[in-house]
């Protein structure tokens, strides 16, 4: 939380300053995530677990910021932080096995799973479109790569004692991305797509966002607050010994300056 209000005061101080011939907008938020699916590790040798009905986790509620900075020349800029954690407890019926440990059948399980997002984007906007429609169609293309921070533990009782399995890594994934905004007097409505596939593995996720603009400075900024849905899914297939399929639904909402 005090990232999401770091980010926001710099955020603030920032749109007070307008540069001539470039645009930015900055953003912060909230976003529910409800996650779903299931992880092996290790391939072929490990359980197949289910998120929710051996894992137990639920939906969890984490702030989020973005940025974009569109320049004259060269590349826009595209910054975005989304962290998520989930935790929960469940029991599995027969033995389960995580890494390099076996968990008694019908025990509980505690389980944290990490999974940090960074976005650093570089995008167009498609010539002569935005033009040709006086600023109300801007569709964007461009390059994303994303940081995946993850980090999976399971807590059980292993024969007769307690044991912890952890398993985390860093995984940079590049992705495509497009982006399409209608922008009209009072109210914008947002897609964006991001996604790669590569080897049996894919990546991808959906964002939808309407805006509502209620407060304009002429030649300096608008504020403006938005809501919005998020649909991403991973699937893993053999990637540092975890095969997966991550499917995370989120709703969220957030307010933001653009100048």
């Amino acid at each position: 939380m005090r990232k999401a209000i770091l980010l926001g005061a710099i955020f603030s101080v920032s749109s007070s300053f307008a540069v001539p011939l470039v645009n930015a907008e900055f953003s912060v938020g909230a976003m529910s995530h409800d996650p779903s699916g299931y992880v092996e590790y290790p391939t072929g040798s490990g359980t197949r677990a289910d998120l929710k009905d051996t894992l137990g986790l639920g939906k969890k509620t984490k702030p989020f910021a973005r940025a974009k900075i569109e320049l004259p020349i060269i590349p826009n800029l595209y910054l975005q932080y989304i962290p998520m954690k989930f935790e929960g407890t469940g029991r599995y019926s027969t033995t389960l096995k995580f890494g390099n440990v076996t968990y008694n059948a019908n025990v509980d399980l505690s389980t944290s799973v990490k999974l940090d997002h960074y976005d650093l984007g570089l995008y167009y906007n498609i010539p002569l479109v935005g033009t040709a429609t006086a600023g109300v169609i801007d569709p964007e293309l461009g390059i994303n790569v994303r940081l995946l921070d993850f980090e999976g533990r399971i807590t059980g009782q292993s024969g007769s004692v307690t044991r912890t399995e952890t398993k985390s890594m860093k995984v940079p994934v590049p992705m495509g991305y497009a982006g399409l905004g209608i922008n009209l007097p009072y109210v914008s409505l947002i897609g964006e797509l991001r996604g790669i596939a590569y080897k049996g593995s894919r990546y991808y996720d959906v964002t939808g966002e309407v805006r509502i603009k209620p407060i304009s400075i002429p030649g300096m900024a608008s504020f403006f607050v938005g809501a919005g849905y998020r649909y991403e899914e991973l699937k893993l297939d053999d990637v540092s010994d975890v095969t997966a399929k991550v499917k995370v639904k989120s709703l969220f909402a957030n307010v933001g300056v653009a100048f």
